[in-house]
């Protein structure tokens, strides 16, 4: 790497406790491609989303913070859990040491994605939306699956 960085097994970039690399202090690295180890386990985080955005949040405020000529502050990562739906009334829920699954997973999903949606019209727009999905049976997204076949006309 051009920076001579030092990268983990997966390729991510090992930052230190300010998302930044040891020798480039305004280099910052975030989301799946930073390599940043948890002070609790010693583990690197995921790269999931939640992630990202608290890096990214937190990175931007060291920026300011370097522009105002102030030190940088340490990136403390907050858990706020994951979940995922895996099916009609099925999903996983994990917060700290709590794992639940079924139907009070999938309820709990439903709601907090609801309350996290900005706007009253979307939030009232997707829950009526997935109200009809769920009480007529559609499904939510289409796949096409298999080759499609092209004409020379549309090469």
């Amino acid at each position: 790497m051009q920076l001579g960085t030092q990268l983990d097994q997966l390729g991510r970039v090992i930052v230190n406790d300010f998302l930044n690399i040891d020798n480039h202090e305004d280099v910052f690295v975030i989301g799946d491609l930073a390599h940043f180890k948890l002070k609790n386990n010693g583990l690197p985080l995921p790269g999931l989303a939640p992630v990202a955005l608290q890096q990214g949040e937190h990175a931007a405020k060291n920026i300011l913070r370097k522009i105002n000529n102030l030190p940088y502050t340490p990136f403390i990562y907050l858990d706020k859990g994951m979940m995922a739906t895996i099916g009609r009334k099925k999903a996983i829920l994990q917060y700290k040491g709590l794992q639940v699954s079924g139907i009070l997973a999938w309820l709990a999903w439903l709601v907090i994605h609801i309350f996290f949606l900005i706007d009253f019209k979307n939030k009232i727009f997707v829950f009526l939306n997935w109200c009809w999905s769920y009480f007529t049976f559609q499904k939510g997204a289409r796949l096409i699956v298999g080759k499609i076949e092209t004409t020379d006309s549309q090469k």
